[in-house]
């Protein structure tokens, strides 16, 4: 499959589940300002929501693990962001001036990593410990669980208490 192909495959799953309603929980998490520190951070809104897609916050190319000390694991499968294809195109005006244009002509497919799928240093926004209070929550029957979440947040909850 070319890279023409795989942008196609990235673009018609977003829509398809637009279409369908079948948007996962995952995309709750793009409405959350994502840590500045991070490429993923940068990102169009479309490859954010092919992020959480791939059931992450924080996803990286190849050697921009390597640059934050982390490994690939093996086995690990990459999943597709949307790069543009850009051209330069050169024009020259009626008073004889020339003037550079790019133009996207279409889009590739560049493969990224999620954190979840690296070992290394660890990254700035993970817990080295349970937050405190855990033993409280799980006396209120709440279920806690962590997950790699680069965000200014530490975490979120959802529900009612009950007392």
């Amino acid at each position: 499959m070319n890279d023409t192909e795989k942008a196609k495959v990235c673009l018609q799953r977003i829509v398809e589940l637009f279409k369908d309603g079948n948007i996962p929980k995952a995309l709750t998490v793009a409405t959350i300002p994502p840590q500045s520190d991070i490429p993923s951070a940068k990102w169009s809104v479309s490859n954010r929501v092919l992020q959480f897609l791939a059931d992450t916050s924080d996803a990286r190319g190849f050697r921009q693990w390597q640059k934050a000390a982390r490994k690939v694991k093996k086995g690990a499968k990459a999943f597709c962001i949307l790069g543009p294809k850009a051209r330069t195109v050169k024009e020259t005006d009626d008073a004889g001036v020339e003037t550079e244009k790019v133009i996207v002509t279409g889009f590739h497919a560049i493969p990224v990593f999620r954190a979840e799928d690296t070992d290394g240093e660890p990254l700035p926004y993970e817990p080295a410990t349970p937050p405190p209070l855990v033993d409280v929550a799980e006396h209120f029957g709440l279920s806690v669980s962590y997950q790699t979440f680069a965000s200014k947040y530490y975490g979120y909850y959802q529900g009612v208490l009950n007392f």
